[in-house]
């Protein structure tokens, strides 16, 4: 089996009063920070979303796209359960598995969009796990 190299496109940011409608001012940039290239091509194969202040939410929906106004997606809507913490209701995580190559990552970000089912939550971290 040839190697495996894994890496991840991340944001370590905070993004606060996600509610039930997409809001393109809340978008979370995902960088790719690792060769010089121009054009990169990777297989993504899971999403990581951390949470804090889940209010009311159980559900969270993401989708990527090359451009801040959500506009030309590589994955389109989907949904998973938001796990909140054993020993705290308001943190929480909401796990994506991929099975996408995400061709021509031109200017190195990748931009999540996210929305809940209800309620609200902030962004505390998000990473994009690849192979290249």
């Amino acid at each position: 089996m040839a190697n495996l190299n894994f890496d991840q496109m991340r944001c370590a940011c905070v993004t606060t009063g996600i509610t039930t409608t997409y809001d393109t001012s809340k978008a979370i940039s995902l960088e790719y920070t690792k060769y010089g290239s121009s054009q990169i091509n990777v297989y993504a194969s899971m999403l990581e979303v951390q949470l804090a202040n889940v209010s009311s939410a159980t559900k969270l929906y993401i989708s990527l796209s090359r451009d801040v106004a959500g506009d030309e997606f590589v994955t389109t809507e989907t949904r998973s359960d938001i796990q909140v913490g054993i020993t705290s209701n308001t943190k929480g995580s909401a796990l994506y598995r991929l099975d996408v190559i995400i061709r021509d990552l031109q200017d190195k970000v990748l931009y999540l969009h996210v929305r809940t089912n209800t309620g609200s939550c902030d962004i505390s971290a998000a990473a994009l796990t690849y192979q290249y």
